[in-house]
């Protein structure tokens, strides 16, 4: 990667420490129907809501429609969000604020449905950092598949190969890297595996890390 003239973000795990309710709601929805969650996390984590319903019509048909556990887990989500509040990741905003001043152009790319992710961006007061919003509600086909960051780079009007993609999740960096960006992961909830570290060019353990990277890529390092 020679310039950062785009970066693309994540969401939920990435920007938001969001992760966590979710996963508690989503136990607290399969725990009503007998549902072990455990095994089910890994495989509906990062992928948008298609996806995720397809998932449950398959292995859980019998037992559940996906309508009533996405109802059990919002209902649980948004208890736990009433009582923590949402809570920005460390270096978000100042990330955010230093991209504004570069006039480096900016994208959310994630598998959250649109209404819920211009909620969030108004709550947390991050919504005028951001040009171009990419929804899980937009795409055909969800993360691990490109096509959500590869929607991102269009928007942006950048070559994806001059685009950094941030991601928290498995299913997210599979993603970036499929769309021939320069894959960032912050790991959230799960340590990358050997296959998640090769598909990556960094892991970061927090967003602080992303200022100097990307003054380091594009020749901006301040020489102590």
């Amino acid at each position: 990667m020679r310039r950062v003239e785009a970066v693309a973000f994540d969401m939920d795990g990435t920007l938001f420490d969001t992760e966590r309710l979710y996963a508690a709601a989503w136990r607290h929805a399969g725990a009503g129907y007998g549902i072990d969650m455990e095994a089910v996390l890994p495989h509906i984590t990062g992928v948008n809501a298609a996806d995720t319903r397809r998932y449950f019509e398959t292995h859980f048909a019998d037992v559940v429609t996906y309508e009533q556990m996405e109802s059990a887990r919002d209902a649980r989500y948004f208890e736990l969000l009433d009582e923590v509040g949402l809570q920005k990741k460390p270096g978000a905003l100042e990330l955010l604020t230093y991209l504004r001043e570069k006039k480096i152009p900016t994208a959310i790319a994630t598998a959250t449905k649109r209404q819920r992710t211009l909620h969030n961006l108004e709550r947390s007061g991050l919504a005028p950092y951001f040009d171009v919003l990419i929804t899980g509600d937009m795409v055909e086909r969800g993360k691990p598949h490109p096509e959500t960051f590869l929607k991102a780079a269009q928007a942006l009007g950048v070559a994806p190969e001059n685009c950094i993609g941030v991601e928290d999740s498995f299913n997210g960096v599979r993603a970036i890297h499929a769309a021939g960006m320069y894959t960032v992961m912050v790991p959230d909830m799960i340590l990358p595996s050997q296959e998640i570290l090769s598909l990556t060019d960094c892991v970061c353990e927090t967003l602080f890390e992303l200022k100097p990277l990307i003054e380091k890529i594009n020749g901006e390092e301040v020489l102590s």
